[in-house]
């Protein structure tokens, strides 16, 4: 029982100095760390929806972090704006100090790997996409081997063209 205990004691230690370089998202179980080192983000971010009905479909387009060197993957999220509605986030109070609005991570939409040629990085949401309740936002960062780099993320509102 002594040594059980010990574990514990020692899982609990473990966990809790883990969680001061990391961010609680969306509930207490989902903890991000911060990127290690020199590390970057897509420099802007872009979305058309060419999809006249109250589904998306569109691009979006992503400018290159401006160092690739260990970026594993681009990856756009659905954000959902946290705290009050409205202009509370709107000066960007994003995770590790990034420049996003608060959200919480409700699954990725697109991802692309930073080989794909040319000047920027596109992805395509295919037409018909429905968009989840409370998603407010596109959001896209970087990641670094397993690691969500939250500190430079980029958004964009999600405006859906209806004709």
């Amino acid at each position: 029982m002594a040594r059980l205990l010990n574990i514990v004691v020692g899982t609990v230690g473990i966990v809790g100095a883990a969680a001061a370089a990391a961010v609680f998202i969306g509930g207490p179980d989902l903890i991000y760390p911060r990127v290690a080192g020199t590390n970057y983000g897509p420099t802007s971010i872009a979305f058309e929806d060419t999809d006249p009905a109250s589904t998306i479909g569109g691009t979006i387009t992503l400018g290159r972090a401006p160092n690739e060197k260990g970026v594993d993957v681009y990856m756009v999220h659905w954000g959902l704006e946290v705290g009050n509605a409205g202009t509370e986030d709107d000066t960007g109070h994003g995770d590790h100090g990034g420049s996003c609005k608060g959200f919480r991570d409700t699954n990725h939409v697109v991802k692309a790997l930073p080989s794909q040629p040319g000047d920027t990085i596109t992805m395509e949401i295919p037409q018909g996409t429905a968009v989840p309740e409370g998603a407010l936002y596109f959001v896209a960062h970087t990641l670094y081997g397993d690691i969500h780099n939250l500190a430079k993320c980029v958004q964009t509102p999600i405006v859906n063209r209806v004709d």
